[in-house]
């Protein structure tokens, strides 16, 4: 474990956990030395050969030495600190572990084991006296988008043979989420509708701000809609019509079957370039949905729409496309534009297929991602689709379809 500066950040405290069952005391060598030891006592008991009696004690008393050793009351007060619960890939995530004796009597050295996603991190706390603390600061560089667990933190006491270990967890785990990198766009880019109060539809409404016509009063109509000047002039009541009007809302189309991508990496890139896009719409406090393959994203604000894109694994099924954006577009039907983010194994003509089961209302674009790929626009009907080697791509990409 590498040094870095002192952070700060949350503080858990966890209570002195109970010993472990007597098989999680015994290591592989311990096993070896009980085997020995009940074998040269059983034959050489039933064949008389004091050699083996001699070899059975020996590890019989190896084995007492080794219990002997790990006895004795031990107590830490663990605090377990992370700089940072959220980084983008690439980035080093820090923190520190600081180990405080609460124990009546100096403690002797012991190794510490913390768990880092798949792997085990270790260092050796040194002796402590009475109240005496410990402080530990490590790094842990992140390369790939995910959700890494770390911890929980326990202390290790061995035996001098490795016989006998004695293991108790004084720290539970927290999650790191390390979010897929995006990229800033500019506040004009298209697909991002410019509007203030909302962008008008067809359907008309009785009660809204986008002033449509006058009618003739129907039963049932709100008395306030009454354009009472009109009514004066003609002789009946009239009312006011409006049409209704629909908060800028994006609906971003996520595969995420490993068939609709050429590389690991395409599906890395279709999942930043949608949380550049969904960070985005939320800078300019806009609505976002996202659905992939696997369902629905929750997408309440900027940081929990990443971290959901870091909990995002690959579908082990397929669906096309198509059926992909009627299934979003049901899900969220008060979508305003919606934008098709693909794999370079996704058929053009498939793309254009997923735009027509859009409504009419609801402008879209694609974007297919591949590493092979080079920067191109082109129209395909009524539908945009443009070409991204990487997220990276992104930026340019937008800034063309103004």
């Amino acid at each position: 474990m590498s040094l870095a500066a002192p952070v700060t950040g949350w503080i858990r405290r966890v209570p002195r956990p109970p010993l472990p069952a007597v098989g999680q005391w015994v290591t592989p060598a311990g096993w070896v030395a009980g085997a020995g030891a009940g074998a040269g006592l059983v034959l050489g008991g039933i064949e008389g050969w004091l050699e083996l009696r001699v070899l059975g004690l020996t590890f019989l008393l190896l084995l007492v030495a080794a219990g002997a050793w790990l006895l004795g009351r031990t107590s830490y007060d663990v605090v377990f600190d992370l700089h940072r619960e959220r980084v983008t890939a690439g980035e080093t995530a820090g923190g520190r572990v600081v180990i405080r004796n609460r124990a009546g009597r100096s403690l002797f050295p012991t190794r510490i084991e913390m768990v880092v996603g798949k792997g085990r991190a270790q260092f050796t706390l040194p002796s402590l006296g009475r109240d005496e603390e410990h402080e530990q600061l490590f790094e842990i560089p992140t390369r790939r988008r995910g959700v890494i667990t770390i911890g929980p933190v326990s202390s290790v006491r061995s035996d001098p043979l490795g016989l006998l270990r004695r293991t108790q967890t004084w720290a539970r785990s927290t999650d790191l989420y390390v979010h897929p990198v995006t990229v800033p766009l500019s506040n004009d880019s298209t697909g991002f509708l410019r509007d203030i109060e909302g962008v008008t539809t067809q359907e008309l409404s009785s009660n809204d701000v986008s002033f449509h016509a006058l009618r003739e009063y129907q039963p049932g109509d709100d008395r306030r809609a009454i354009h009472w000047r009109t009514t004066a002039r003609v002789g009946r009541l009239m009312v006011r019509q409006f049409e209704e009007t629909r908060r800028a809302h994006l609906l971003v189309v996520l595969p995420t079957g490993a068939a609709d991508y050429a590389t690991e990496d395409d599906l890395e890139s279709a999942i930043s370039i949608a949380g550049s896009l969904a960070r985005h719409a939320f800078g300019l406090d806009r609505e976002v949905s996202i659905h992939t393959t696997s369902g629905a994203l929750s997408c309440t604000s900027g940081p929990l729409v990443l971290d959901r894109l870091a909990e995002l694994e690959p579908a082990e099924r397929t669906v096309p496309v198509r059926d992909l954006a009627a299934r979003a577009i049901a899900a969220s039907p008060q979508a305003s534009v919606a934008v098709l983010v693909t794999g370079s194994e996704v058929d053009a003509r498939d793309l254009r297929g997923a735009h027509r089961a859009l409504p009419v209302s609801v402008p879209s674009f694609g974007l297919r991602c591949g590493r092979e790929l080079t920067l191109t626009q082109r129209r395909l009907g009524d539908l945009t689709i443009t070409d991204l080697p990487d997220v990276y791509a992104l930026p340019r990409a937008m800034r063309s379809m103004r």
